[in-house]
C-alpha cells in the first residue's frame, strides 16, 4: 500500500529519472551504434556522433514521459512533466533539449490522435530519432517502389530502433511502484529572483579603511569620506538608524544572489565576516522562500552539499555523515 512507501517529491523523482536515462543512454550508445553499423554497413552514417548519445537520451526521456499521463492524475502528471523539462534545461544544451523532448512528445500525441487515419505512435519517436542521427543520410533508408522514393523509412530500421528504445521504458512505472510521489515545496519559478534579491555582481577589490562612508552631495555626485567607527556608531544611534549588511544568498537557482539585511548585534558577531558580509541559504516551504544564515566556510561548499543530498545511492545516514565530513575538512 502507498501508505508504507517512502516519500519522494516530484522534483526529486524527475531529477532521478533524467539522470538515470542520460547515464543509461551514454552507456548503451557504443553497443547500439556498433550493432547498427554491423547490420547496415556503410549505409548507416551518423551525422554527429558526439550528439548521438544525447539525442538517444532525449528520445528515451520523451518516450517514457508519455506514460506519465496514464500513471498519475492529470494535475500531477503536468507537474512531473514540467519538472522533467526543468531538469534538462541546462546552461549548455537546455534550449535544444527542451525543444526536442517537446517535439518528440507532440509527434507521439499527434499520431495517437490520428491512429484511425494512419497515425503510427509506435514509430513516431523512433522515426524522429533517426532523423536526428542520420540527417540527410536518412535517404539511404528511404523505401523505393518501382524505382521511386516513397518517403517511408525502412521498416527494418524502424523496428530495430523501436526495439532499442523499448529497453528504456518503465522508469516512471518503477518510481510510482516504489515511492509515494508528493508535491514538493519548491515552485517551478524558483530560478526567478525572490523579492528583495538581485543577481550578485562582483565589485572591484578596494582596501578602504574601516569607517569609509559614501554619500551623495547636493549635486547628486557620489562622494566618500572617512569617519572614525565610533563616531559612525554614535551618529546611527542618534538618528535611530541601523546598519545594513550585504548578504550573499544561495538557493535552488544557478549562481549567487545578494541583498541587504538589518542584523542584530549577536547575529553580526556570529555570522558577519571581516569584510562586513554575511552568508545565507534559501529553501522553500510550501512555495515560500525561507532564509537561514550559515557560516561562510559551509556556504562556500553548498554545491558539494547539494550533490550529496541529491545522490540517490546514499542512505540518509550516509548523507549526514558525508556532510559532516565535508564541513570539517
Amino acid at each position: 500500500m502507498s501508505l508504507f512507501k517512502k516519500k519522494l517529491t516530484e522534483q526529486e523523482a524527475a531529477a532521478q529519472f533524467v539522470l538515470y536515462i542520460i547515464k543509461e543512454a551514454q552507456n548503451a550508445w557504443p553497443t547500439i551504434y556498433k550493432s547498427l553499423k554491423d547490420f547496415f554497413k556503410e549505409k548507416f552514417v551518423v551525422e554527429d556522433e558526439k550528439m548521438a548519445a544525447f539525442d538517444l537520451a532525449l528520445a528515451a526521456i520523451a518516450q517514457d514521459l508519455q506514460a506519465v499521463k496514464n500513471l498519475f492524475p492529470k494535475d500531477q502528471a503536468e507537474r512531473i512533466e514540467k519538472w522533467v523539462l526543468k531538469c534538462i534545461d541546462t546552461e549548455d544544451w537546455g534550449e535544444y533539449a527542451v525543444d526536442e523532448v517537446k517535439k518528440y512528445g507532440e509527434k507521439f500525441q499527434k499520431d495517437v490522435q490520428n491512429i484511425n487515419t494512419g497515425g503510427d505512435p509506435l514509430s513516431a519517436i523512433p522515426a524522429r530519432l533517426l532523423q536526428r542521427w542520420l540527417g540527410e543520410n536518412i535517404q539511404n533508408f528511404d523505401v523505393e517502389m518501382n524505382g521511386k522514393k516513397t518517403g517511408i523509412i525502412s521498416p527494418i530500421l524502424l523496428s530495430m530502433i523501436s526495439g532499442t528504445l523499448v529497453a528504456f521504458l518503465g522508469t516512471w512505472k518503477k518510481l510510482k511502484d516504489n515511492f509515494n510521489l508528493v508535491e514538493g515545496d519548491i515552485p517551478f519559478d524558483f530560478d526567478k529572483n525572490p523579492s528583495g534579491l538581485k543577481d550578485y555582481a562582483p565589485e572591484p577589490e578596494e582596501n578602504k579603511p574601516d569607517g569609509t562612508i559614501q554619500y551623495y552631495d547636493e549635486n547628486g555626485n557620489l562622494k566618500e569620506k572617512w569617519l572614525p567607527p565610533e563616531e559612525i556608531n554614535e551618529l546611527l544611534k542618534k538618528v535611530g538608524a541601523k546598519r545594513l549588511y550585504k548578504v550573499f544568498v544561495k538557493g535552488p537557482w544557478d549562481g549567487v544572489k545578494e541583498t541587504l539585511w538589518e542584523l542584530p548585534d549577536d547575529t553580526v558577531e556570529k555570522f558577519v565576516d571581516e569584510k562586513g558580509y554575511a552568508y545565507a541559504v534559501c529553501a522553500y516551504e510550501k512555495g515560500q522562500p525561507k532564509y537561514t544564515l550559515i557560516a561562510k566556510r559551509i556556504w562556500e561548499r553548498m554545491d558539494e552539499v547539494g550533490k550529496i543530498l541529491m545522490n540517490p545511492d546514499l542512505s540518509p545516514e550516509q548523507r549526514q555523515e558525508a556532510i559532516k565530513k565535508l564541513t570539517k575538512d
